[in-house]
């Protein structure tokens, strides 16, 4: 499959998506959406992709939404033509089709993989971009990169799943915070608060996201489905119902292979090599 501003590469079980408009800073064109819509389709059609990581090329991680400053520059009684920059979605979105395709296969989408996901942020994460690190399952950051929540400061709300994200990453009041300042959070700050899993030199940020993508990559892809579908529907639960579901997922799991495989090595004293069955 050929994209126009991202890239897709797989080798070993892991799929990087790489946003590829260095030259905006990444910001989302509606290109760009519908490439990142299907491309992670792709991944989750891809039973020989066990891991996601999706960066980005240049010196942010993603600017947001991809606003045509020039159309607008000068004038003084603007259209909603001249402000809507994802003009298909915008039809779906007046069709009833809600969410549209971006937000159902890019933000939910990620959400719904069944298979980890990792950002990896090397600059600014900004609106749609701070949206997108945070529906990844992990974040990892170099000390260059920021969060800023962006729609506020443009006189709007947050319409791709921050408001839902950010509380059950970084908390409420860190939430309500950033949204009502709009001040940037930097990547000390994301580390503190949880926003990063790690915090990881610029020169060496490459190279340690690659090495947690394999070490997952080698694990059982039905024990991280199973546990990541109970992390993300046990937010709407209550314990008990929790608990039932947790025990429907064990009983599924210990009727694997991977399971068996898992007992076998650790028997025979070698590393397990599972097969997803």
């Amino acid at each position: 499959m050929e994209f126009k501003t991202i890239k897709l590469h797989k080798e070993d079980g892991i799929a990087t998506i790489t946003l590829d408009r260095a030259d905006v800073l990444n910001a989302v064109s509606e290109d760009m959406a519908m490439d990142l819509a299907a491309a992670i389709d792709d991944v989750g059609d891809d039973d020989q992709t066990r891991v996601l990581i999706i960066t980005a090329a240049g010196r942010a991680f993603c600017a947001g939404g991809d606003f045509k400053f020039e159309k607008i520059k000068g004038k003084q009684v603007l259209t909603p033509e001249d402000l809507d920059i994802w003009p298909k979605t915008t039809r779906e979105v007046r069709r009833g089709k809600i969410p549209p395709r971006a937000q159902r296969h890019i933000i939910l989408g990620l959400q719904n993989l069944d298979k980890p996901t990792i950002a990896v942020i090397n600059g600014v994460a900004a609106g749609f971009g701070f949206d997108l690190a945070l529906a990844c399952d992990i974040r990892l950051g170099s000390p260059k990169a920021s969060f800023v929540i962006g729609y506020t400061s443009a006189g709007v709300a947050p319409d791709s799943g921050g408001t839902w994200l950010m509380p059950r990453v970084m908390g409420v009041g860190k939430t309500l915070e950033y949204i009502f300042t709009g001040d940037p959070c930097t990547a000390e700050e994301a580390y503190r608060i949880g926003l990063l899993n790690r915090l990881i030199p610029a020169e060496q940020l490459q190279e340690e996201s690659i090495k947690m993508a394999r070490k997952i990559a080698k694990g059982s892809p039905i024990a991280y489905r199973l546990s990541k579908l109970q992390v993300y529907k046990g937010l709407g639960m209550d314990l008990d119902t929790a608990l039932a579901f947790a025990m429907a997922c064990v009983t599924i799991a210990t009727g694997s292979e991977d399971h068996k495989e898992a007992l076998r090595s650790f028997a025979d004293r070698r590393l397990p090599e599972f097969k997803d069955r």
